[in-house]
């Protein structure tokens, strides 16, 4: 069963973009926190598998945003063989996230999260319900106000424990099976953008996200994977085409790229081609409308057949 559903997402194109949590997270509720330039009402995007037999739709996602920018659904469509459609709720009292609750059209994957706070309005708890999703997260603050620890308790007896270190922008996460097995991993950002991420085993793997050249690099073997990863980091801070042109001269595998896109007036993409080459190379073609809060409107979720031509001898 988790072979079959690790398919169905890769095959879908469900993981597309570096902008979704690497690690579990408290939730991200403000327009801001889902890379957009101005404040929406909602977006819809569009995902097309295309070839040269034509072009047809694999998912389409909605993002719809209260007057005050919090979020308050995320719409998920799933077409093709393994079609699905799923809405994650967002639910506010007085302008503080309350509940999100899930309604999947497999009704195993329903759920409901409850957020618990203090008396200083910080998250402290959430618990969770549902056949896939019992669990329970806890938080810690430190002095200033900011996240110092995450843990989730699952209960299949799974822990994933996460300090934040802010001092060097970076989360160590720490998951402990069932069985008593430690995986250890370590997820490190440049301002608010993940960096680079590895999980410590025998054949050491560490990914970089170069979110100017829209790439992430994969490379193996190496010794010390955060003195690497730090090290780089402080000279993207210098020069922010370090990264392109450091795997250029190394053993690097590009795993996902974004080789051309189109922007609006306020910054934000409306429409993209896209690579994962995790598995073989599965190429997308997407397609984002936005309707701004002040009522101006934005790109389409119609294929863009000019765009297409424009991009085809891309590969």
């Amino acid at each position: 069963m988790k072979l079959s559903v690790i398919f169905f997402l890769l095959s879908m194109g469900f993981f597309v973009s570096a902008q979704d949590y690497h690690h579990i997270s408290p939730p991200k509720t403000y327009w801001q926190s889902y890379g957009f330039q101005k404040q929406l009402d909602h977006a819809k995007i569009a995902y097309y598998k295309s070839d040269s037999l034509g072009y047809e739709p694999v998912m389409a996602e909605v993002y719809s945003f209260n007057k005050d920018g919090h979020i308050i659904q995320k719409y998920t469509r799933i077409y093709g063989k393994f079609a699905s459609e799923t809405a994650k709720n967002y639910v506010y009292k007085n302008g503080v996230l309350d509940s999100i609750n899930t309604i999947a059209s497999a009704e195993n994957f329903n759920s409901s999260q409850k957020m618990h706070y203090d008396a200083k309005g910080n998250l402290i708890k959430i618990t969770s319900n549902g056949k896939y999703s019992e669990f329970t997260d806890t938080f810690t603050y430190d002095d200033g106000g900011s996240i110092q620890t995450m843990t989730r308790r699952n209960a299949t007896g799974t822990k994933v424990f996460l300090e934040f270190v802010h001092k060097y922008n970076y989360i160590k996460e720490t998951t402990t099976e069932k069985s008593g097995r430690i995986i250890e991993s370590c997820y490190m950002y440049e301002g608010d953008d993940i960096f680079a991420s590895f999980t410590i085993s025998k054949k050491q793997r560490i990914t970089f996200y170069d979110k100017i050249q829209r790439m992430e690099y994969e490379l193996e073997d190496i010794e010390n994977p955060f003195e690497y990863a730090l090290k780089l980091r402080t000279s993207y801070q210098k020069n922010n085409k370090v990264l392109a042109e450091t795997f250029k001269k190394t053993a690097s595998k590009i795993v996902f790229d974004i080789p051309a896109e189109a922007r609006n007036e306020q910054g934000d993409w409306i429409k993209r081609i896209q690579f994962n080459r995790r598995f073989g190379s599965q190429k997308r073609m997407v397609f984002q409308y936005l309707k701004y809060a002040d009522g101006t409107e934005s790109g389409s979720t119609e294929y863009d057949l000019i765009f297409d031509m424009k991009v085809k001898h891309i590969k």
